[in-house]
C-alpha cells in the first residue's frame, strides 16, 4: 500500500479539457495528391493514431481528476468533466481505426484475388474486344468487363448446379 496521500501523487491534474480545432475547410486549389491522401486508408490510420493518443491522454486526465475529486470528498466544488463522454470519444477513434484497418484488409484481399484470377493489367485504351490481350500483356477495359461477366456467369452456373444437387439430395432423403 502507498502511504502518501492521493493529492501528492504525481503532478497536479487539470480539470479542463483541451478544445480540439476543427479541420480546415477544403481549399479549391488542392492538389491531386492531397485528395488521394484523404481517401488513403493507411494515411488515415496514421492520422487517427495521433487523435487516439490525444484522446487517451484526455481520458487519463479526466479519470485522474475524477479520482482526485472523489478521494478529496469535494461535494461543493464543480465536478470534473464526465468520464463517459471522454471514453466515448476514445472508443469512437478506436472504431474509426478499426474500420480503416478492415478496409485496408479488404483492399489487400481484393488485390490478391485480382492478381490470382486475372493476372493481366487493365488499361483504359481502346482495343478490339474480340482480340486477346495485347502484345504487352494488357487487357483493355472492355476485355476486362467481358472477362468479369464470364466469370460471374460461371459462378452463377456453379451455384445453380450445387443448388440442384442439394435439392436432389433432400428429395432422396425424404423418400
Amino acid at each position: 500500500m502507498m502511504s502518501a496521500p492521493i493529492g501528492q501523487i504525481g503532478p497536479p491534474m487539470h480539470t479542463q479539457m483541451p478544445q480540439q480545432q476543427p479541420p480546415p475547410p477544403p481549399q479549391p486549389g488542392r492538389s491531386q495528391q492531397d485528395l488521394e491522401n484523404k481517401y488513403d486508408n493507411v494515411n488515415r490510420v496514421k492520422n487517427l493514431i495521433w487523435a487516439l493518443k490525444h484522446s487517451y491522454i484526455n481520458v487519463m486526465k479526466v479519470a485522474g481528476a475524477k479520482i482526485n475529486h472523489m478521494a478529496a470528498g469535494k461535494t461543493t466544488e464543480e465536478p470534473p468533466p464526465r468520464l463517459n463522454k471522454t471514453l466515448d470519444d476514445f472508443f469512437a477513434v478506436c472504431n474509426q481505426i478499426e474500420s480503416s484497418l478492415k478496409a485496408i484488409q479488404d483492399c489487400t484481399m481484393q488485390h490478391k484475388n485480382s492478381i490470382q484470377y486475372l493476372p493481366l493489367h487493365v488499361t483504359l485504351g481502346k482495343q478490339d474486344p474480340s482480340s486477346g490481350p495485347s502484345q504487352d500483356g494488357n487487357l483493355s477495359y472492355t476485355q476486362y468487363v467481358s472477362a468479369v461477366k464470364s466469370q460471374v456467369n460461371f459462378i452463377k452456373s456453379v451455384q445453380e448446379i450445387l443448388l440442384e444437387g442439394v435439392r436432389n439430395v433432400s428429395k432422396s432423403d425424404g423418400n
